[in-house]
C-alpha cells in the first residue's frame, strides 16, 4: 500500500510539473506571437527647442514705507531662447501604420532640466510606396517631471503638463532601420517657488508660474 502511495504521489508530482511546463511553453508563444504580430520600435531622437522666454526680473512682494506704502508690481522681460532636447519612444505597432508606446525625455531650459514622461503615437500619413520613405505624424502627451532637476538654495520646482505633437519625415535604410526628421510644438508647465527672505516689513519671495511654448526640431533614428 505504501509502495502505492509513493507511486500515486510520483505521478502526481510529474503532472503537476507538465502542467506548469505547458503553461509556460503557451505563455511563451503567446508572447512571441504577440511580437510577431506587433513588431517592437525604438525612435530615439535629438534636437533643439526653439523659443522666447518670459520671465520676471524682480521678487520684491512686500512694501517699504516710504516715500509711500505699497506692493510693487511684477515686472518682466522677454528673449530669445534655445535649449537642448532628446527623447527616446518604445513601444509597438498595433497595425501597419501606428505604433503606439511611452516616451521619455530630457529638456533643459537654462538651469532647470525637466523630465518627461508621456503616452505617444506615431502614424505614417503618406507613403508612395511599399518599404519607402513616408510622411510620419506624433503626438505625446504626459507629464513634465523635475527628478534630474537640481534647485539652488530656497528655490523650489515643480514639473506640470505635457503636450507635444510634431509631424515629419521617415527615411528608410537598407538594413531595416530609419532616419528621422521632425518639427513640431511643444509645451511645458512647471512652478518655481522662492522661499520667503527677509522681515515682517521688507521682504521678498516668488511663487512662478511658467509655461515652455516651444517650436522644436530633431533628427533621431528608427530601430
Amino acid at each position: 500500500m505504501k509502495n502505492i502511495l509513493i507511486y500515486i504521489n510520483k505521478i502526481s508530482l510529474i503532472f503537476v510539473i507538465l502542467l506548469f511546463g505547458s503553461t509556460a511553453i503557451n505563455a511563451q508563444d503567446e508572447k512571441e506571437g504577440f511580437f510577431r504580430k506587433h513588431k517592437f520600435v525604438n525612435m530615439t531622437e535629438f534636437g533643439g527647442l526653439f523659443g522666447r522666454l518670459k520671465y520676471q526680473t524682480n521678487y520684491y512682494g512686500g512694501w517699504y514705507p516710504y516715500p509711500y506704502p505699497g506692493n510693487y508690481p511684477d515686472q518682466y522681460q522677454i528673449k530669445n531662447k534655445v535649449n537642448l532636447s532628446m527623447q527616446t519612444f518604445n513601444g509597438v505597432y498595433i497595425d501597419r501604420k501606428t505604433a503606439a508606446g511611452i516616451t521619455i525625455g530630457v529638456d533643459g531650459y537654462g538651469e532647470t532640466v525637466l523630465m518627461p514622461i508621456a503616452l505617444g503615437v506615431r502614424r505614417s500619413l503618406l507613403q508612395k510606396k511599399e518599404g519607402g520613405s513616408s510622411l510620419q505624424a506624433g503626438i505625446d502627451a504626459g507629464y513634465s517631471t523635475t527628478w534630474l532637476n537640481e534647485d539652488n538654495t530656497g528655490f523650489h520646482t515643480k514639473g506640470g503638463l505635457l503636450v507635444s505633437p510634431t509631424i515629419g519625415y521617415r527615411l528608410p535604410m537598407r538594413n531595416g532601420s530609419a532616419w528621422l526628421i521632425n518639427i513640431g510644438y511643444r509645451f511645458q508647465r512647471a512652478e518655481y517657488k522662492m522661499d520667503r527672505n527677509g522681515n515682517e516689513v521688507y521682504w521678498s519671495e516668488t511663487n512662478e508660474v511658467r509655461k515652455y511654448k516651444r517650436m522644436v526640431l530633431r533628427l533621431g533614428i528608427e530601430f
